[in-house]
């Protein structure tokens, strides 16, 4: 009979064999604890090797995604020695000479990363861990090194033993009431899971300690308030957990996005103390008063000029490595679709702030009004993207901000045009110059060449359109220049390129830095001779060097350029005609004060001035743009060699668009008017349509091809240009009918059947918008071809004739794969309620049903987490799951194996004694039982009577505390024989004198003594020095008492001899011995 012993056991980490290189330790919270050969602080990884022989990994690979787990590997020979360790870097350097550098880094906040070793082959797992969140400069590790256990270490032990560990963090606290916008008061109760925790809070702002306020009862708050509070356990093997927070904005009401910054020196950074750098909490609120996202990261000074003022803006940088989150998460900017921002620069207008800059002059919107003029009007340059908000420091009202996306920073580069780190020169000039990222050898090379080198010569205009994006170059000017910016050149001044050929702009452009002194605002740092709305847009051109790096003369070379020359003219009439022109920037203007302007009254009363006094500032502005965007045409006829401007007007007949420099006219805009200079060639072009000829009104001749679509013209008079074109109809229509709708051109039809009309060479882009459970089927139409196929989504015709386009639509039909891990897995799957027999399994579902999992245990095999690529997070543990599936998914359920061994109980002699283990008493002997693996089993042995206890043996394991202790224990690792051996009780005592008949009544008698619980035959004989019988009994009870046997007689004093046999018949034992007595009297 075998018995089977079930215990159930959580570990955090199965790994494959006790005689392979394992994950020991790692953090994604090195903030600032164990540098590498760079001096720099990267997460890293310590390989431990529980082994006597060193093991190489080389080959091996490493990986953060369970989808890909050769991301990096292990080229050439990493030694990890023998019963020792090794780290790897996790720095994205992809380096393996030195240290080891990982070509990624690792996030601990994601919540979606592992450490993963996986062998050579690429496929098998060596061991793996899912990364799990430590507060700054902490880490995780096995307890020791090697064990199954693992807990946190409040002090690393990179390349070092595992010490010191605790087993994790206490809970966060639970607050009763999320932040917001709130009216009256507010009542909170803040919570733990778990009894043995103390809560302290603070609501000042500071970081909560257990010198905090300790929480005993509901808190009540009346004002607005950034509630902190964290968890305290009363076991010493616990760390203080990771603090709760938010902000309670109670009656404070705001129509602008909401930031709640705090922490214990953030308030003594924004007080002026420029050189300290702090941690703090960062929360950010919609108009509508909800929250967007909140973490915790570090503050620094942001600002110089500025800084004099009270009313100071900083820079906010999320700490991945403080364990509350990577980025600020959500798409906080109204016209940008990026949603994660490692860093924001949070700034109160710099020097255009009202009331604090040049005598309370400022406007507060200098800055944001000229990145965001270069953004709408789509110029070649990269701006800082602003989002007017209002600031609370530590709960306390602190003005009208603004947030801005950060352009000099890699997860700019990387998220709009995939140049990430390592492909990017960056340089930046304010008063010097320096390189932020990269090297500045490429942008030396194209300088020197571009001021050495004749610039009429197209081949040499080509070679420098290769390596500069000249159209930035030019927007960068018309944009500084038309503002009248006075600090820029030798100031705030920043240009890059990415080297990364599979990504965009590897060109040298221009990046925006600080606007706040233009328009006549602010001190003149860069110099120029003009400040005033007539300022000659050409000043900066015979001002030299400024800056030093180029950036004038390079101007000037280009100039010698014909082609460039037309591109700058042009570019500046382009600009005049849409976004330069007055009523565009005074329109532009109006929308950002509309924005600001309900919350400049608290700003006003928070840090003085009046509100008249800024509406003044904001018209003198105003009026300084409407005289500039008069001024500046004038002024361009002055700085270059041409004439005008003239007006030129473009009108379409049919269907069909031109495009007149960087103007685009069709049917929709046909009439458009602008001003355009003359003695420069000004491009004009059919961009679509069925074009049939031209026509040129005007009082003067001009010499053109009315058949060709693309020419020059040099304008010396007024004129009007007629583009004339065929149409074709297009039939829009869906089937089913009620089931989609669609988008062309980015308009949406919800109305079917729809008629457009186009010109001939058209080219429509078509979007599916199928109703929710419906996908694509195909496309269809009489006489067009659907790219990229007819299938898909997104498509494109080029029109060709009038025809019908169907849309044809079928219901979504998605699956779930269900899975185990490993797939040798034994443990039970169910889907929907039906066991799974084989795997893997595949059903089919409508979209949007409701699928239900569960996964148990087996005696051999016990349930751990499921896995998924959608719709099960990774790592969930609950064995009952439901979701409703939208797209195709595989889920995979992960089972750990459980391991038994066999002890077999045996005793011996046979039936000498009761034997028990782990509480199991064995009816017979001998028996075996079957444990889980690193099972402590008690054992123990009680004897029967007649025998006593006296060992057990094994043949591997360990008997503790000693073999010799009936009552012991032993820890399973591997099968055995574990025996209880007993022996009979069997003693014989003999005296060697007596002192018979001397009077004094003590050891008067000789006695045998037999000790044994069993029956047993007794005889002794004694005998005189000249072996003359003495005396026999055949009992040991008799004694004798020093006569003779046959007289009668004491025997004289002297030594005898006697002959002892003791048998016990039923173990046929056998005590037989000789010896002497001697009598004494």
């Amino acid at each position: 009979m075998r018995f089977k012993v079930l215990l159930i056991a959580f570990t955090f980490i199965v790994f494959n064999s006790w005689s392979q290189v394992v994950i020991n330790e790692y953090t994604a919270a090195n903030y600032n604890n164990y540098q590498d050969n760079y001096n720099e602080y990267e997460d890293w990884v310590e390989f431990y090797n529980p082994t006597t022989g060193n093991i190489d990994l080389n080959g091996y690979f490493l990986s953060d995604k369970d989808n890909n787990l050769t991301k990096w590997q292990f080229t050439g020979s990493f030694i990890v020695p023998a019963n020792g360790h090794a780290v790897v870097f996790f720095s994205g350097r992809d380096e393996l000479t030195g240290e080891a550098h990982t070509n990624y880094k690792l996030h601990q906040t994601k919540g979606n990363e592992w450490i993963i070793l996986t062998n050579p082959n690429g496929v098998t797992v060596e061991d793996s861990v899912w990364v799990k969140r430590c507060q700054a400069n902490h880490s995780r590790g096995r307890d020791i090194n090697g064990s199954n256990n693992w807990g946190v270490f409040d002090t690393p032990t990179p390349n070092a033993n595992n010490v010191n560990s605790f087993l994790g963090y206490a809970e966060k606290p639970v607050f009763s009431l999320a932040g917001g916008v709130f009216t009256g008061s507010v009542n909170v109760n803040i919570n733990s899971t778990s009894t043995t925790n103390t809560i302290y809070y603070t609501d000042n702002g500071e970081f909560p300690t257990n010198a905090s306020n300790l929480y005993t009862n509901q808190l009540t708050y009346n004002n607005t308030t950034i509630l902190k509070a964290r968890s305290y356990s009363s076991n010493p093997q616990i760390l203080p957990g990771f603090i709760e927070f938010h902000t309670y904005f109670i009656n404070d009401n705001h129509t602008l996005p909401v930031i709640s910054i705090s922490g214990s020196d953030v308030d003594n950074l924004l007080g002026g103390n420029q050189w300290i750098e702090p941690f703090g909490t960062f929360e950010i609120f919609d108009t509508n008063g909800q929250l967007i996202d909140k973490n915790r990261g570090q503050y620094n000074k942001h600002g110089n000029d500025s800084w004099a003022y009270p009313q100071r803006g900083f820079d906010y940088i999320v700490r991945d490595q403080l364990g509350y989150g990577h980025e600020v998460e959500g798409q906080i900017f109204r016209d940008k679709n990026r949603d994660g921002f490692q860093r924001l620069i949070v700034k109160a207008a710099s020097n255009d702030n009202y009331p604090f800059s040049y005598g309370g002059s400022g406007a507060h919107i200098r800055d944001p009004y000229c990145n965001s003029l270069s953004q709408v009007a789509d110029l070649r340059l990269d701006e800082r993207t602003h989002e007017p908000c209002i600031l609370y420091l530590n709960g306390e009202y602190w003005g009208v901000y603004d947030y801005r996306e950060k352009v000099d920073d890699i997860d700019f580069t990387d998220y709009y045009y995939d140049q990430d780190d390592g492909y990017v020169d960056f340089i930046k000039t304010w008063g010097g110059t320096w390189i932020e990222y990269g090297t500045d050898t490429g942008w030396v090379n194209i300088r020197d060449f571009i001021i050495n080198n004749d610039m009429s010569i197209q081949a040499n205009y080509d070679h420098a359109k290769k390596y500069l994006n000249v159209g930035s170059l030019i927007d960068y000017y018309l944009l500084n220049v038309y503002t009248v910016n006075a600090d820029w050149l030798n100031w705030n001044t920043a240009w890059w390129r990415g080297r990364d050929l599979n990504g965009d702009k590897k060109k040298w452009r221009y990046a925006l830095w600080d606007f706040d002194n233009t328009f006549d605002h602010g001190a003149n740092y860069t110099g120029i001779p003009n400040t005033d709305p007539n300022a000659d847009p050409c000043d900066t051109e015979g001002m030299g060097n400024v800056g030093g790096q180029g950036h004038v003369p390079i101007l000037n070379a280009l100039f010698d350029s014909e082609e460039f020359t037309a591109d700058y003219i042009n570019r500046w009439a382009d600009l005049g005609n849409t976004y330069f022109s007055c009523d565009f920037m005074i329109s532009h203007l109006d929308s950002l004060i509309n924005m600001i302007e309900p919350e400049m009254p608290r700003q006003i009363n928070t840090w003085g001035g009046t509100y008249a006094d800024w509406q003044n500032n904001v018209d003198d502005l105003r009026n300084f743009i409407l005289d500039r965007c008069t001024e500046i045409n004038a002024g361009i006829v002055d700085c270059y060699d041409v004439t005008g401007p003239f007006t030129v007007t473009v009108i379409i007949d049919g269907i069909g668009e031109v495009q007149l420099s960087d103007i685009n006219i069709n049917e929709l805009n046909s009439g458009w008017s602008g001003e355009y200079f003359g003695d420069i060639n000004i491009p004009i072009d059919i961009n679509s349509g069925s074009f049939s000829f031209w026509e040129i009104i005007s009082d003067s001749t001009y010499v053109y091809d009315p058949y060709d679509p693309s020419f020059e013209i040099n304008l010396v008079s007024n004129i009007t240009i007629i583009a004339y074109f065929d149409a074709n109809t297009i039939t829009y229509m869906v089937d089913p009918p009620g089931q989609a709708i669609m988008s062309e051109n980015g308009n949406i039809i919800n109305g079917f059947p729809y008629d457009k009309s186009y010109t001939n060479n058209a080219v429509i882009n078509l979007s599916a918008l199928p109703s929710v459970g419906w996908q694509v089927d195909y496309w269809s139409s009489g006489n067009h071809t659907f790219t990229p196929n007819p299938t898909a989504n997104n498509v494109a015709i080029t029109v060709n004739s009038t025809d019908t386009v169907w849309l044809h639509v079928e219901p979504i039909i998605v699956t779930a794969t269900i899975e185990t891990a490993p797939e040798n897995s034994n443990g039970d799957v169910y889907i929907d309620g039906n066991i799974i027999n084989n795997f893997p399994h595949v059903v089919s579902y409508n979209y949007g049903s409701t699928v239900n999992i569960s996964a148990n245990s087996t005696p051999y095999w016990e349930f751990d987490y499921w896995t998924s690529n959608n719709f099960v997070p990774n790592g969930t543990n609950s064995t009952d799951y439901s979701f409703n599936i939208t797209d195709h998914d595989t889920i995979v359920a992960h089972f750990n194996e459980l391991v038994y061994h066999d002890i077999e109980l045996n005793c011996t002699p046979v039936d000498a004694g009761i034997l028990s283990i782990d509480g199991n008493v064995p009816p017979y002997l001998p028996e075996t039982y079957s444990f889980l693996e690193n099972t402590i089993a008690a054992i123990s042995a009680m004897p029967k009577n007649g025998y006593r206890f006296v060992e057990w043996t094994s043949n591997n394991l360990e008997i503790q505390p000693n073999a010799q202790q009936d009552g012991a224990f032993i820890i399973i690792s591997e099968s055995d024989i574990l025996t209880a051996h007993f022996e009979e009780i069997f003693d014989v005592f003999v005296p060697n004198s007596f002192t018979p008949n001397n009077g004094d009544y003590d050891n008067n008698v000789f006695q045998v003594s037999v000790f044994t619980e069993n029956e047993y035959l007794f005889n002794i004989k004694i005998f005189n020095r000249w072996g003359q019988f003495i005396y026999e009994s055949n009992d040991a009870l008799n004694a004798w008492d020093g006569t003779n046997a046959k007289t009668g007689a004491q025997v004289p004093d002297g030594i005898y001899t006697y002959v002892l046999n003791v048998v016990i018949p039923s173990s046929n034992k056998n005590y037989e011995t000789k010896g002497s007595i001697t009598i004494v009297r």
